[in-house]
């Protein structure tokens, strides 16, 4: 029971540090549900702005749909998926292949690094795992690169005949999309650079007794409850989507 409890703590201390670490970066633009109400969190670049019930639920639903975070046309057949939260390690390793984790620098979860083996396709797929063992170790983070060019270590990225160029959300969002067309799917910005696109969603969640087991977690998290959010990241070059990052995360504390 001590060593289940000190792993617990760890789990939670790292939960607590890399939901800070997305606060003070690129995910700190993004629209807060709470009951009816919906805020846009704007961070440094403006006070934050209540919206309309009708604009925030809008706005809030079309970021929040699991079409917008579900990767399609994975597997060396084309025909699996990756949803952030519902696969785990386990999953992931059956149709990509198993992967070295590769450390980037600033980073506290480690990735997982794939490219396409497919001749003339360079296209790469970094992926984060909650790093605690059972049930609750999920996929939380993909991220889409047209290439290995930008990537720190491309020798440590692993290639698999189960990534291509053809890879995309259940809802349209792929690499080589210009701006327009991201925001056709995914509406309008919480933040927007000029290569770069942020959109977010957060809420507060109350899982069952059920899923919080199932999930690996002790009982009392059904009295606690839990914070969902979401951050997609669609950086441009050359007026196209050259990466793609979808963040889908549950916090415990």
């Amino acid at each position: 029971m001590w060593r289940n409890d000190v792993f617990r703590l760890k789990f939670i201390l790292s939960s607590v540090l890399l939901f800070q670490w997305m606060a003070a970066t690129a995910h700190a633009y993004y629209i807060m549900r709470n009951g009816d109400s919906y805020i846009w969190i704007t961070a440094g670049s403006g006070p934050s702005l209540a919206l309309s019930p009708e604009e925030g639920k809008a706005a809030f639903d079309r970021i929040m749909a699991w079409a917008q975070v579900t990767l399609d046309h994975l597997g060396p057949a084309g025909d699996q998926s990756l949803i952030p939260d519902q696969v785990d390690v386990v999953r992931l390793f059956a149709f990509l292949g198993a992967a070295p984790k590769v450390h980037m620098p600033g980073e506290i979860v480690d990735r997982y690094g794939y490219v396409s083996s497919i001749p003339g396709d360079m296209t790469v797929l970094l992926v984060m795992v909650d790093n605690c063992p059972g049930p609750c170790e999920r996929v939380f983070d993909l991220e889409l690169r047209r290439d290995p060019g930008s990537f720190p270590k491309p020798g440590s990225l692993q290639p698999t005949p189960g990534l291509s160029a053809a890879v995309a959300t259940k809802s349209g969002l792929r690499l080589g999309l210009t701006k327009d067309e991201v925001k056709a799917i995914l509406g309008w910005p919480q933040h927007e650079e000029e290569n770069v696109l942020y959109y977010g969603a957060a809420r507060n969640a109350s899982f069952s007794k059920e899923e919080v087991l199932a999930r690996g977690f002790p009982e009392k998290y059904v009295r606690m409850g839990q914070y969902i959010d979401r951050f997609i990241k669609v950086i441009f070059t050359n007026g196209r989507a050259d990466s793609i990052r979808l963040d889908h995360r549950t916090v415990w504390d």
